[in-house]
């Protein structure tokens, strides 16, 4: 059973793997403060949130990512946290 690490740095190549795996989400902007891993595929990032729609009152999210073969990041779920 694997796991799980939490790390409050964020390493260069855990952002673009974020990024990655949020493109093409628009009108909202994510900002990582916290990484927990499980294993070297599964990756919870807890994020900042900022909207650029009034509506969406959502200030931190929870981000989970899968990294499947050849380190191809996707998106799994977006889950608000508040």
């Amino acid at each position: 059973m694997k796991e799980l690490e939490v790390e409050s740095t964020i390493t260069e190549k855990e952002k673009q793997m974020l990024k990655i795996a949020l493109d093409g989400i628009n009108g909202l902007s994510f900002k990582p403060i916290t990484v927990v891993k499980k294993g070297e595929e599964d990756y919870y990032f807890i994020c900042e949130v900022k909207t650029l729609i009034r509506n969406l009152q959502m200030k931190m999210a929870k981000v989970y990512v899968r990294v499947q073969e050849e380190d191809n990041p996707k998106l799994l779920s977006i889950e608000k946290l508040s």
